[in-house]
């Protein structure tokens, strides 16, 4: 699943900034949603960016500043080499704490993983071990160490918490693992709307 899948979205990602912005959406809306429902939504934000109708609360205010800053963080997040920094530029994302910033590099080939409220509780942790609590807090040493505690915590185990999470979403959607990592796969699609395409 992840050696099969997130090739192809690290090379969809690296290539332009449109494959970036497709990547970054993905994160942005699974945020609270069903794995499930993303791929249609990435259509829904590249197409309608914040008045699309899965936008909400802290999601416009991320969209709108990856409208406005996708250049720049393709160029920063890209060319590093490390983790960590990648990490801490994406977190200038409103809304977009440690653990989801872990995911679009994960997604960009970093060998780190997404700690996500599914992964947290099946192995017992803290969920609010990597939380922030709004932008004030995303600064200063105090958050550097947030960072390098949790690339500490999930560097080397990218493909281990990718397959394993698609693996207990599976069961809960009745559908494969390999299925359920497909659904990423939406970040290397440009919008496929027509025209007749209305919001319901």
């Amino acid at each position: 699943m992840y050696a099969e899948h997130v090739p192809k979205i690290n090379a969809t990602m690296r290539a332009d900034v449109a494959g970036f912005k497709r990547g970054l959406y993905f994160v942005i809306a699974s945020i609270r949603q069903p794995v499930t429902l993303v791929p249609e939504q990435v259509e829904l934000i590249e197409r309608h960016g914040t008045g699309a109708p899965c936008v909400f609360g802290h999601k416009v205010d991320a969209i709108a500043y990856i409208e406005t800053h996708a250049a720049e963080l393709f160029a920063v997040v890209t060319r590093e080499k490390c983790p960590r920094a990648a990490i801490l530029a994406l977190t200038a994302i409103p809304g977009l704490g440690v653990v989801k910033a872990a995911f679009v590099c994960q997604m960009l080939g970093f060998d780190v993983a997404c700690l996500d409220t599914r992964n947290i509780k099946r192995e017992g942790r803290n969920p609010r071990a990597f939380r922030s609590d709004g932008g004030k807090s995303k600064t200063g040493k105090a958050w550097l160490r947030k960072i390098d505690a949790y690339v500490s915590e999930t560097e080397g185990k990218a493909a281990y918490y990718w397959d394993a999470w698609c693996e207990d979403v599976a069961r809960v959607y009745k559908m494969t693992a390999e299925e359920i990592s497909e659904l990423h796969l939406a970040v290397c699609k440009p919008a496929q709307f027509t025209l007749e395409e209305t919001f319901a």
